[in-house]
């Protein structure tokens, strides 16, 4: 099958987590294999997990903040029902409505449904053909590669790599990895256990041990195979770290593939950019046309220019000429207007929020909000059309 799979988070998270699938489900289909997202609900960073960020059509930020509770339990273990009415209030007001309303309300979380389970029935609604499932409900499945882990564990193996990778200038994945890492995983809390805990608690059948970002991708290859995992570039690095496990474990090693990069581009943007006369695509290099010069500013220009050989007269100058540049901003602008030609800074800003791309700031619940639930299908034609690693604008 080919596997993909992310973290919960308020909202479903970043709008990254569509497109990762979105890829699976093209690769799927092009290799006549099934899908299957891994949803990482082991997971306990609040404060990754805890936000939803909306990017409005002037390129400014909104973010909106839920208090996920106290304690180290796992976000499986903390119920989506404590940000969904908040999150849908603050959406209504910053986006007002949108096509994919009707369909996001209808996925109401259900009395005390976690975090990881509401995540995995949005993305089976989204897209009917897939698994979705919590890797912790495939406990029972990895128990014999969990105490060859536990017995084998390849250190030396994985201490060598990593030094070398390093020294490649690699980042540090996960520091040393002398032992597997392991959690007890409890509604009361997600605790790191030592080897000697971690045997008694496999014991015990093994249904509360967690295992950490190292080992998980080795444990889930050995409950379900997989021919292909689909990963961003941070995951992707974090394999390179962790190859020795496989085959200590005795699973095959999955084909790793980076996931396509894909920005929506909304009609209302797609409008404006033609009035500019570019491009999403060309947008970053597009130089905004210099209007013709105001004749009013020239003259002011010619009576500033007059009183520069008045040595008395410096401070007040600069003062007028601070003033003269603020005025030519407001005549640009004004002009700008009455062409009826919209600034591109709030259209670079929507495109390329922080800098960088919009997966990965736009949540997917204002994606799914303001374009339906069609998206999850725009997205896999996008997905199959663009390169492994490559980025593409999905006009909508």
């Amino acid at each position: 099958m080919i596997v993909t799979g992310q973290q919960p988070a308020v909202g479903g998270g970043p709008l990254y987590t569509l497109v990762k699938l979105a890829h699976a489900v093209a690769l799927g289909r092009q290799r006549g294999e099934p899908v299957l997202f891994w949803c990482a609900s082991e997971d306990h960073d609040l404060g990754e997990a805890g936000h939803a960020d909306l990017v409005l059509r002037d390129g400014t930020i909104r973010r909106f903040t839920s208090d996920l509770g106290g304690g180290r339990h796992s976000l499986a273990f903390r119920p989506a029902g404590l940000w969904w009415e908040p999150l849908i209030a603050f959406v209504q007001q910053q986006l007002g409505p949108g096509p994919g309303a009707a369909f996001l309300l209808a996925q109401a979380p259900r009395a005390n449904e976690g975090m990881g389970a509401w995540q995995c029935r949005l993305l089976k609604a989204l897209f009917p053909s897939i698994e979705a499932v919590e890797a912790r409900s495939l406990r029972s499945r990895w128990t014999a590669a969990l105490a060859r882990a536990l017995s084998d564990w390849p250190a030396a193996e994985l201490a060598t790599l990593r030094t070398r990778l390093l020294a490649e200038g690699a980042a540090d994945a996960f520091g040393e990895l002398a032992d597997p890492p392991l959690f007890s995983d409890l509604p009361s809390g997600r605790v790191a256990v030592d080897r000697a805990t971690a045997r008694q608690l496999l014991a015990a059948g093994g249904l509360d041990l967690s295992p950490g970002a190292a080992l998980r991708p080795l444990l889930q290859q050995a409950a379900l195979p997989c021919s292909a995992y689909v990963g961003g570039p941070g995951e992707l690095a974090y394999h390179r770290f962790i190859m020795p496990g496989y085959a200590a474990l005795g699973v095959t090693a999955p084909e790793l593939v980076p996931r396509c990069s894909l920005t929506l581009v909304p009609a209302w943007c797609s409008r404006a950019l033609a009035k500019l006369g570019t491009t999403a695509d060309r947008l970053a290099t597009w130089q905004e046309p210099a209007l013709p010069t105001d004749q009013r500013l020239a003259a002011l220009d010619v009576a500033l220019g007059g009183l520069a050989d008045e040595p008395r007269l410096a401070g007040s100058l600069r003062r007028l000429m601070q003033e003269r540049a603020h005025l030519a901003r407001r005549i640009s602008r004004l002009a700008r207007e009455r062409a009826e030609l919209p600034a591109s800074g709030p259209l670079r800003a929507y495109l390329v929020p922080r800098g960088g791309r919009q997966e990965r700031t736009m949540s997917l619940f204002q994606a799914l909000w303001e374009h339906g639930q069609g998206l999850a299908s725009t997205l896999v034609a996008a997905a199959a059309a663009t390169q492994p690693g490559q980025h593409t604008y999905v006009t909508l």
